[in-house]
Formats: structure tokens, sequence, C-alpha cells
């Protein structure tokens, strides 16, 4: 009974963290903030962003001014998800420490929320770290497997695995060639 009642558990937790890392990171701060895609709607950047702490966004322009600089530059070494230029552990922890030009994020960097998340997403985070530090280390562990395997050849690749941890995000080659 013991061992169904812990399945039970880890397959609530999963549901949990699909829906947060769907809402939170395909949808909010990749394809709605990074992407500039979807209707301006006021209720799901306040949702978004909220969802997106739950997977370790605490600091939304850093996430979106990284990915702007990924497509603008993919696969060179100004890329910050390049595993051939940047190493393979520096995407797989997304660790990137170079400045983030302010003309690559200033149509956002002017948005309410955006202002308070960025302003208040350290202190917003501490509590979910608490309460839920499963969804943050899925969130961080899903954007390091999706930058390094989308990447590994050195051109966007797609992975079918990646959608475990990085919900619909598998299919990197036409998510870089537009066709997403």
């Amino acid at each position: 009974m013991e061992i169904l009642t812990a399945l039970y558990v880890l397959a609530t937790l999963g549901v949990i963290y699909y829906a947060l890392a769907t809402i939170g990171a395909t949808y909010g701060v990749h394809r709605y903030w990074a992407h500039r895609q979807g209707k301006r709607r006021v209720w799901f950047e306040w949702v978004s962003l909220t969802a997106a702490l739950f997977v370790g966004v605490y600091k939304p322009l850093g996430w979106i001014g990284i990915h702007r600089l990924h497509h603008k530059h993919a696969d060179t070494e100004l890329d910050p998800h390049s595993p051939k230029h940047q190493g393979a552990l520096n995407v797989l922890l997304s660790r990137w420490n170079k400045p983030i030009p302010l003309s690559i994020i200033r149509d956002v960097a002017k948005n309410k929320r955006i202002k308070f998340f960025q302003r208040h997403g350290k202190k917003l985070i501490l509590p979910i770290l608490i309460i839920s530090p499963f969804t943050i280390l899925l969130g961080y562990f899903g954007v390091g497997i999706l930058n390094y395997f989308g990447h590994l050849y050195g051109t966007p690749s797609n992975r079918w695995f990646i959608n475990i941890l990085a919900p619909f995000e598998g299919k990197h080659k036409e998510h870089h060639h537009g066709s997403l």
C-alpha cells in the first residue's frame, strides 16, 4: 500500500510540475514574453510569471534576454545555449554571466508585471523553495536538458525526450526555423 501511495504522490507532483512548467516556462516566459506570441492579457502575465517562479524563474528579464540572445546568435560563440561554444556543463547548468544588452529586452523591461517579478522575485521564490523544491529542480534540469540536447551537434535538433522535463519543447528544430 505504501508503494501505491508513493507512486500516487509522485504522479501528482509530476502533473503539477507539468502544468506549472507549461504555463510558466513554455507558454509564459518562453513563447509569450521572449517571442512575443499571444494576445497581451494582464491576467495571463500574472499567472505565467507566478507559475514561472515554481519552475525556478525568479528574474524574468534574465531568462527572456538570454533566450533572445540564443535565437539571435544560435550555435555561435555568442549563443548562451551552445554546448559546442559554452561547454556542456555551462549549458546543462544554465550558467551565463555575460551582460544582456538592454536593447534586446527593452520592450518587456517596461512591463509592470515584469518589473514586479524582477524586483521581488528573489523574495517570492524563497517560500517556494521550501514548499516545492521538486518543481524548481525539475524546471532547472528541464531547461538545461532542452538547451544541451536541442543543440548538441551545433544545430537545432528535435528530441522527443526533451518533452519529459520541458513540456512541448522537443520540436526544437521547428522552433528555430519558425514553423511552430
